[in-house]
């Protein structure tokens, strides 16, 4: 059987005669794959959407850190400042994956009747993947200057819905999130502050229909066995990378701090301390080394978030969402930062005050 599996190995088939294109690592020698693929998906609006979320998340966490006083600054008494709710931010960095989903579940009915659609999909997210198991495939080597018209259009369709279909598993994944987020800010022992009404309505609301699109997906491909394959190494991979990355930039500080122990301890020439110093050292790099590892299995069996579109970052439409994210994310950066500083000289007086009252109850006492 030729699929179109085969033809996602280039490096496997006669390549004569055609020249390789900059992007697009599935079909680098046939763009007219990627015909159909939408910048919607493309990796500056997914980046944008990215540093959205990222917004969103500082906002929230901005409010888990801060803790009041004993006695409440002018800016500590509004509990509007205790109740972060919908902004912008948070509508977009929702909205986006909303509007995947519909994508998605309106290119899933337009498939409905293709031949073997499940298994392209499964091929062309996942190109590393064992087939074997699903049939027996054609071995030979392929021209990829003569594609069946069947096979390309077959192609395209799977090519245009991996991008709705990468936003929503990534979207469920933040969700899920967000949600740990919501539910926690209901924890009055934990944290003084809340999340209004409004916004655990809106997320929940979003990550439901997320799932739900992605449920009716699965389920209209007529193919339960690779569908649940997707949906493992979809919902495994965002989990995967996203845990990959935070794990070498903890490990990264946790390297960083280690050495600053150890050489204050040679200095002080402190032996025990250093050698715990060292032992700790040696841990970092071995766990780092590891990490290295498992990013470059990643990398080998190419494995992205952002789904291949063929369409690059620095095209003018990819660059101009970019920007819209860099400049949300570092004004929000900013907004708190000034919010935090502001707080601070607030609170200086207050302390002060107690400093001196405290002084004063123990010279009446003594």
């Amino acid at each position: 059987m030729t699929s179109i599996c085969n033809y996602s190995h280039p490096e496997l088939q006669i390549t004569h005669g055609l020249a390789r294109q900059e992007t697009g690592y599935l079909f680098p020698y046939n763009p007219e794959f990627y015909e159909n693929a939408s910048g919607l998906y493309g990796p500056g609006t997914i980046y944008c959407w990215y540093m959205l979320l990222a917004s969103v998340l500082a906002n929230w966490l901005y409010y888990v850190s801060y803790q009041p006083d004993a006695v409440p600054s002018a800016s500590q008494t509004d509990e509007s400042s205790k109740k972060p709710g919908i902004s912008n931010d948070v509508l977009g960095a929702l909205a986006y994956p909303a509007f995947a989903a519909t994508d998605l579940l309106v290119q899933g009915f337009r498939m409905l009747g293709t031949e073997y659609r499940a298994l392209a999909i499964l091929c062309l997210r996942f190109p590393n993947t064992s087939l074997n198991g699903f049939g027996s495939f054609n071995h030979t080597q392929l021209h990829l200057n003569e594609i069946p018209p069947d096979i390309l259009g077959l192609g395209q369709r799977v090519i245009d819905i991996t991008g709705p279909l990468t936003v929503c598993y990534t979207a469920a994944s933040v969700q899920l999130l967000l949600m740990g987020v919501l539910v926690c800010s209901n924890l009055n022992w934990l944290w003084d502050w809340k999340l209004n009404f409004s916004t655990h309505l809106i997320v929940f609301a979003s990550h439901g229909y997320t799932v739900l699109c992605l449920a009716i997906f699965h389920f209209s491909l007529d193919d339960l066995g690779i569908s649940f394959m997707v949906v493992f190494f979809e919902a495994w991979l965002p989990l995967q990378i996203t845990g990959a990355y935070i794990l070498g930039a903890l490990l990264g500080v946790a390297l960083l701090s280690m050495v600053i122990l150890l050489i204050q301890a040679l200095v002080r020439m402190d032996r025990g301390e250093a050698a715990n110093a060292l032992m700790a050292t040696g841990l970092c790099l071995f766990l780092l080394a590891t990490l290295v590892i498992l990013l470059l299995a990643i990398h080998r069996d190419g494995l992205r978030i952002v789904p291949d579109l063929a369409i690059r970052v620095d095209e003018r439409d990819q660059l101009a969402t970019l920007i819209v994210g860099v400049v949300t994310l570092a004004f929000t950066l900013f907004d708190l930062g000034r919010r935090s500083f502001r707080e601070r000289r607030e609170e200086e007086p207050v302390d002060e005050e107690m400093q001196v009252m405290r002084r004063a109850e123990t010279i009446q006492v003594s």
